[in-house]
């Protein structure tokens, strides 16, 4: 699971994903940009897996992880998002768009005021035309092999869907908001349009703006999500980061003394892995409890093949413990006891929580 963090220029991305990853790295300059991509591989923090272990004592503790990546908002000589950042945004399997809510005047930044409409209107556009180009590109090159090999019953489909999407994006439609057909999805999956991908949005803030029941930027900011759909979160970055560098103990006492209820690191983290459209099967014994990560509306047998693909093949039957019955009941001879341990199918579909142990055969 990739996450791309995206933004215009001097938004705070580097220092976000310093909050998350727990990295040192260095924050860019607007006026000295690098192509550089810092990458992170962070835990997902998981309380039921930490209650597990606390139970189970298991020589392996195993977290659902996300990989971030950081890329620079512009190239050196481009005056707004170059083909290579564009191509590395495409890497991503969702995006966190970054968007600079907290006033500085020090700060040179790329608008005269703090805009985060703006700035999400402005990102939006940068998405829509680079996603036109190929959807253009893809067109042209339908037209010569039409006018080359005669008018095939695929190529008609294909260019059908094109001009779909042309006509979607022409009218500054995200492609996520069309209704597409398992088969359109599939013909259209190679090109990883930016459009299509699942967004959350972090507003970049400052500790006030983050305390304030009411600011014109943060509303500014949330009424942009919300008529487009997008949730959001507000990161007071800069304090986050320097509390993410504490010693456990220590970072509980800053975030009580700021008033934060939970870091906004785990915030982050938590609201990034759900985006992705992630939930987590588990698994425990004395020699590991472990969380699984999977797409949601994954089947019991597909979920097997997350552990291995001889597990998948040879599937039997599903043995499903809910967490909240595990728990309340303590044991899973309890929980048998109580009638609550579920034998489910190839077809069940794995609900966040599940405790699985898979029956299989090869």
């Amino acid at each position: 699971m990739k996450l791309g963090l995206a933004g215009l220029p001097m938004s705070g991305k580097t220092t976000i994903f310093n909050m998350a990853t727990r990295a040192n790295a260095q924050t860019r300059d607007y006026l000295v940009q690098s192509d550089e991509i810092n990458t992170g591989i962070i835990k997902v923090p998981d309380a039921r897996i930490d209650e597990l272990s606390k139970i189970y004592n298991p020589k392996k503790t195993t977290y659902a992880t996300v990989e971030f990546t950081d890329i620079p908002g512009v190239s050196k000589n481009e005056s707004g998002f170059s083909n290579k950042t564009f191509a590395n945004i495409r890497t991503a399997d969702a995006l966190m768009l970054v968007i600079r809510l907290f006033p500085s005047d020090e700060v040179p930044h790329i608008h005269d005021k703090v805009d985060p409409s703006a700035d999400i209107e402005e990102l939006s556009v940068e998405f829509i035309l680079a996603d036109l180009v190929i959807v253009e590109n893809k067109i042209e090159r339908l037209k010569k092999d039409m006018k080359a090999a005669g008018k095939k019953p695929e190529m008609l489909r294909d260019m059908e869907l094109m001009e779909r999407l042309r006509t979607t994006l022409e009218n500054s439609v995200f492609i996520s908001q069309l209704d597409l057909t398992d088969d359109e999805l599939h013909v259209i999956r190679g090109f990883r349009f930016l459009t299509q991908k699942p967004i959350l949005v972090a507003g970049n803030c400052s500790d006030e703006q983050f305390k304030e029941l009411e600011n014109a930027t943060v509303n500014s900011l949330t009424k942009a999500c919300e008529e487009r759909g997008w949730p959001y979160l507000l990161i007071s970055a800069k304090t986050e980061m320097e509390i993410s560098s504490l010693p456990p103990e220590e970072e509980e006492v800053f975030l009580e003394e700021y008033g934060f209820e939970e870091s906004g690191r785990n915030r982050l983290i938590s609201r990034a892995f759900h985006t992705l459209n992630y939930l987590s099967f588990l698994t425990v014994g004395d020699d590991e409890v472990r969380a699984w990560p999977i797409q949601q509306g994954t089947t019991a047998q597909k979920a097997a093949g997350s552990i291995h693909s001889d597990i998948e093949r040879g599937f039997i039957r599903a043995e499903v413990v809910a967490f909240s019955d595990f728990i309340e009941h303590g044991t899973m001879p309890a929980v048998k006891q109580a009638g609550l341990a579920r034998l489910e199918g190839k077809e069940y579909s794995v609900k966040d929580g599940d405790i699985i142990n898979f029956r299989f055969n090869v």
